[in-house]
C-alpha cells in the first residue's frame, strides 16, 4: 500500500477534519501518531471513538495518541520524543510497530467569530494554535525526519519522502465577514509553508497548505455544495504520496470555486 511503515503525525487528528484524514491514512496502511490538546482528554475515549471506531477495535500498533498543547514547545518535544522512542525508524528494527517519520498533516486549528474589535486573548488564541502550533511541529518533525533519514543512510533501501500538510482556509484568499484575525492567521500560515517548501526542499521534505471549505455561504459556492472532510482528506493523501513528489508549496484550494470570485 501507499504508506506502509510510514509515519503519519495529525496534531488535531481527534477533530472531524483530522479524523476523516486519519481513517484514509490508515487505510493505505500508514501508522499514525495523534496529538490531542489538553482540553479533549477528558472526552478522549469518545472522540477516538467516533473517529477511529474506539480502542476495542483498533490496532494499538497501527494508532496512538499523545497529548499535546501544540502552542507550547516542551509540550511539543515532550509528545515528539514519546512518539520517537514508540514508533523509531524501521531501518533500525524489524519490528512490526514501528515506522518511519514521513508524514506530519497540521489539521489543529482555531476559530472565534467575532468582528474586529477582538480582545487581546482572542487574538492570541488564533496566532499561537493557526501560526505557533504549525511552526513549532513542523520544527522538530523536520528534526526527527533529517535524524531517521541519517540513520537511514546505510541502508540499501532509502527512507520515505517527507511530506508535511497544512490545512489551510478560503480565508486565507477572501476577507470572510467576522474572521479578520483568522484571514490573517491562515495568510501567515500559507507563508509559512511557502518559506518551508524553500528551504527543506532540498532536503527531502515537501510542505504545502491545503485549503479547506469549513463555514461559508452555501449561494456563493460555484458547485453548489459544501467541501465534505472526507474530500479534504482525500486531496491530503493524494499530497501525500510518492507520485505527488515533484509538488512542492502547492496551494490546494478544495473549496467548490469560491475563492475564485
Amino acid at each position: 500500500m501507499a504508506f506502509a511503515r510510514r509515519l503519519a503525525i495529525l496534531p488535531g487528528g481527534l477533530g472531524g477534519l483530522g479524523s476523516a484524514t486519519g481513517k484514509k491514512l490508515m487505510q493505505n496502511e500508514a501508522h499514525l501518531a495523534i496529538l490531542y490538546a489538553p482540553f479533549e482528554a477528558k472526552c478522549h475515549d469518545e472522540l477516538l471513538e467516533k473517529g477511529y471506531g474506539g480502542t476495542r477495535t483498533l490496532n494499538r500498533d497501527q494508532i496512538r495518541t499523545y497529548e499535546c498543547d501544540i502552542t507550547s514547545p516542551e509540550s511539543v518535544q515532550t509528545a515528539f520524543d514519546s512518539i520517537e522512542k514508540d514508533a523509531v525508524a524501521p531501518f533500525s528494527s524489524s519490528t512490526s510497530e514501528q515506522a518511519f517519520p514521513s508524514i506530519l498533516v497540521n489539521t489543529a486549528g482555531y476559530v472565534s467569530l467575532r468582528d474586529m474589535e477582538l480582545t487581546p486573548p482572542e487574538i492570541m488564541g488564533h496566532l499561537t494554535t493557526n501560526i505557533l502550533g504549525p511552526m513549532l511541529c513542523s520544527q522538530v518533525f523536520a528534526r526527527l525526519f533529517f535524524a531517521a533519514s541519517k540513520a537511514a543512510q546505510p541502508s540499501t533501501s532509502p527512507p520515505p519522502p517527507g511530506r508535511i500538510i497544512r490545512i489551510a482556509s478560503q480565508a486565507t484568499h477572501t476577507a470572510l465577514p467576522r474572521h479578520g484575525v483568522y484571514c490573517a492567521s491562515k495568510a501567515a500560515l500559507l507563508g509559512l509553508t511557502r518559506r518551508m517548501a524553500s528551504e527543506w526542499a532540498d532536503r527531502g521534505k515537501k510542505a504545502w497548505g491545503e485549503d479547506s471549505v469549513r463555514k461559508a455561504f452555501l449561494k456563493t459556492i460555484p458547485t453548489g455544495k459544501f467541501a465534505q472532510p472526507e474530500e479534504v482528506a482525500d486531496a491530503v493523501v493524494f499530497l501525500a504520496q510518492d507520485s505527488s513528489n515533484t509538488i512542492n508549496d502547492a496551494d490546494i484550494r478544495v473549496d467548490g470555486g469560491f475563492t475564485i470570485r
